[in-house]
């Protein structure tokens, strides 16, 4: 019985470990082939417009490879919010979409304004140094611009919840006061039409059929901007053809022109689908 018990045991560790194993090669090689598909996202960036396969704006392109098939999802940073650069107004809306408003709404927004701008001087409803200590914090206000969004979750007000619902629509490397449309994912389109889905939607189809040539909303305004950063965020869905498993990658790249590699890799990390590219 103690035989028969112990050697159970070792077939079970064995079929475990080959399972690990297994997955480990699997991993490796499904990361190996997001460096391909990456390659492959950065020459099509290079690409005149009208000669690209890739869809920007986050809507899914795919490629096929060696027995492997990637579904390509594409934001530009311009596509997103600059939080060291846009206007109050436009923070505002995306603060009404999470459901902040009012008071509160004014209270985060100085409180942010606060936190980023060089001065110590306290807005009506926000926070400097002394309110941090107040709240029991060993930090102050930054007073120097956001060099990461996890900075967020230092200014006064920010809850992980209110971190979570703004993370996904700003960005620090857009520098830009405004928002490229051409580039910007259905929920940051949606705030530039304050909520009209139907337009959007309506603009992401034409926006396709143009095939890279600009289009101009029917919303937005003043946030309007043409600007467009050399910087994109890349998601990667990946499987080999005779599987069902999926690898998920995002990273965030810059061109560089004239290199070898004519790009670098300044983020990466495996993860499912982020919801900056819904």
């Amino acid at each position: 019985m103690v035989m028969m018990t112990m050697a159970a045991t070792l077939i079970y560790a064995v079929k475990t470990e080959t399972q690990l194993v297994s997955y480990a090669r699997a991993t490796a090689q499904a990361r190996s082939f997001a460096e391909a598909a990456a390659h492959y996202t950065v020459m099509q960036l290079f690409l005149p417009l009208d000669q690209r396969e890739l869809k920007l704006g986050g809507t899914a392109s795919t490629w096929t490879h060696n027995g492997y098939g990637v579904e390509i999802r594409v934001i530009g940073e311009n596509g997103l919010i600059d939080i060291n650069q846009a206007n109050r107004q436009l923070l505002q809306r995306v603060l009404t979409e999470l459901g902040i408003i009012d008071q509160e709404a004014e209270t985060l927004l100085d409180a942010l304004e606060d936190f980023r701008d060089p001065d110590d001087l306290k807005r009506l409803n926000g926070a400097e140094d002394q309110d941090y200590q107040t709240a029991g914090l060993d930090y102050g206000a930054k007073d120097a611009p956001f060099e990461r969004i996890e900075e967020l979750q230092q200014v006064l007000g920010v809850t992980p919840l209110i971190y979570q619902g703004l993370a996904r629509y700003l960005s620090v490397n857009a520098r830009s006061n405004g928002i490229n449309p051409m580039l910007a994912p259905r929920h940051v389109l949606l705030i530039l039409a304050e909520g009209d889905q139907a337009a959007v939607d309506d603009y992401i189809r034409k926006r396709e059929e143009a095939e890279g040539a600009w289009v101009q909303p029917p919303f937005g305004g003043g946030f309007l901007d043409h600007t467009e950063q050399p910087v994109y965020r890349l998601q990667l869905k990946i499987k080999a053809l005779d599987s069902e498993t999926a690898y998920f990658e995002e990273r965030a790249i810059r061109l560089l022109p004239g290199h070898n590699p004519p790009f670098i890799t300044y983020f990466r990390v495996q993860q499912p689908l982020s919801s900056q590219f819904e």
